[in-house]
């Protein structure tokens, strides 16, 4: 890359969670970023979003802004699926500070909120109202054309990451397409003052042989209404509280009321994934790669969990470790069949809402009965849309003992460790691991005066923190309590790598350090490390 040409080395186009999640981590890993978004500002009251899950909520600890997030929204404690006045199947959601399954009632703008005070902590502020008019790849650099409140502007950046939503002009603009499909009828959805059975802290998915109504309890009292509306119209005009209410009193077994709406809106859902996630060094994340039916509350999750990927394999690229094709290629690798799983599953529910024939409906109310009943909705449904331990086994960075998060049931517990140095107070491995730099782990019985002075040939921030279970003249020494051995894959494991994002990059049960690091690298380079 011929540095003199690059006057910026990442602008991020859009200002969602997406946007700011991968602003933030850039940011942690010591990169310099823009972030612009052509609105003129987000709307505080305005969002489709309304749920969070715990992979989402891990990335956002890493960031230190998950605790802000949940002060501002509101613990769900059960989804209730409704056939005609027959409550078919209940599912029960936990805590998440506690391991369980859980789903966080939150709106789209004020999660976006914390996340951006978070960014302005490290510097950057949304640049609103600036719009990307103009983008020419050149090979090592990437020519680009603004046009914000100051007029037009040239720069070129090194890499350009659209995360502008399902149309993404980063999208068209690289010429990547965009193939699926639309759904046949529209939606409508409107938040605000309603009364009704649902408890504070659930959701009610009415079943009704005329299209799905979902009822959802919001943060601050109020309650989402949403709804098929039927074969896809007009979609220029918002639904008024009485369109809604009309849905409600049709498909629900229980009173509702609509009192008054603060917004609502109506619009069309799309089935799409991007042919490719990378043209050169224009690369795609959150909606602007995939978009799906809003079943499960998937989008917003599965966004930030694309920033949290791409962000540091970036910052390696830009501070010059590995082989840039391999890691850059490797988000697409380990992303695209996580967004087709979400695609999927997503249509999944969505069909089985609207299943109008009465067989079909019989059928699918007793498998739902079913699933409640034996509580499978809870053990492998749940986890399922938590997106919390998600599998990157098959990536070209990723060694045969990598792929799963490092901290749960396939890999270490989440035990409470005990600097040797200093004064340092305990602390949970899970929090050491959220340090933005790459960690490597040597455990407990592993002699680190034999292993660690492999590390030093290799290059420079690959793996730049290394945590020993006993004091030695490498890495930050911790008393580790009684088994702390690894299950799964990392069973028998002597030296554990884990990247920035919390995920196993590989293991070994000798004491290679360089053949963990190998697949990192790329091409045989020998990354060296400061410890």
């Amino acid at each position: 890359m011929d540095t003199e040409k690059i006057s910026l080395p990442v602008l991020v186009v859009g200002a969602g969670p997406t946007g700011l999640a991968l602003a933030t981590e850039l940011r942690r890993q010591g990169i310099t970023c823009r972030i612009i978004d052509r609105s003129l500002d987000r709307p505080a009251h305005q969002a489709r979003a309304v749920a969070m899950w715990p992979g989402a909520l891990d990335v956002l600890a890493r960031h230190g802004t998950a605790d802000g997030v949940i002060a501002a929204g509101l613990r769900m404690g059960a989804a209730r699926y409704w056939s005609g006045s027959r409550n078919v199947a209940t599912v029960r959601l936990g805590d998440w500070h506690n391991g369980g399954p859980t789903m966080l009632g939150i709106t789209q703008p004020a999660v976006e909120a914390v996340m951006a005070a978070r960014l302005r902590e490290l510097g950057v502020a949304v640049e609103w109202r600036t719009e990307l008019v103009g983008l020419t790849g050149h090979g090592d650099h990437v020519g680009v054309r603004l046009d914000g409140p100051g007029g037009l502007e040239e720069l070129t950046a090194a890499y350009v990451v659209g995360c502008d939503g399902a149309h993404s002009t980063v999208r068209e603009l690289s010429g990547i397409p965009f193939a699926g499909t639309t759904y046949t009828q529209s939606f409508i959805l409107g938040d605000g003052h309603v009364s009704s059975a649902v408890p504070r802290g659930e959701a009610h998915y009415h079943l009704h042989p005329d299209g799905v109504l979902v009822l959802v309890s919001l943060p601050g009292g109020g309650l989402r209404v949403f709804a098929d509306a039927g074969r896809a119209g007009r979609l220029d005009s918002a639904p008024s509280a009485e369109e809604l209410q009309r849905l409600a009193t049709e498909r629900a077994p229980y009173p509702v009321q609509i009192k008054d709406l603060t917004w609502s809106t109506r619009f069309p859902v799309h089935m799409r994934q991007a042919a490719a996630y990378r043209a050169g060094r224009c690369l795609l994340a959150g909606d602007a790669a995939h978009v799906h039916s809003p079943a499960g509350g998937q989008g917003l999750n599965t966004g930030i969990q694309d920033a949290a990927n791409l962000g540091w394999k970036l910052a390696l690229v830009l501070n010059g470790h590995g082989d840039a094709d391999r890691l850059l290629d490797s988000y697409q690798a380990e992303r695209s069949p996580v967004a087709a799983q979400v695609l999927r599953g997503a249509h999944q529910q969505t069909r089985l809402w609207t299943v109008r024939s009465p067989i079909g409906r019989l059928l699918r109310d007793g498998l739902l009965g079913l699933l409640g009943s034996t509580g499978a909705l809870e053990r492998r449904f749940i986890p399922n849309l938590a997106q919390d331990d998600l599998d990157y086994r098959k990536s070209p960075v990723v060694g045969p003992r990598g792929g799963r998060r490092a901290i749960g049931a396939r890999g270490l517990p989440d035990v409470t460790v005990t600097p040797l140095r200093g004064d340092g107070a305990p602390v949970r491995l899970g929090e050491l691991l959220a340090d933005p730099r790459h960690t490597l782990l040597v455990m407990p019985g592993v002699d680190p005066l034999k292993v660690l002075p492999g590390l030093e040939p290799m290059a420079d921030r690959v793996v730049a923190r290394v945590l020993v279970s006993k004091g030695s003249a490498y890495g930050e020494p911790y008393r580790v309590p009684g088994g702390f051995a690894g299950q799964g894959p990392l069973r028998g494991a002597k030296l554990v790598l884990v990247r920035p994002d919390g995920y196993v990059a590989d293991a070994t049960t000798g004491e290679d350090v360089a053949a963990l690091v190998a697949p990192l690298a790329g091409r045989g380079r020998s990354p060296r490390v400061r410890a």
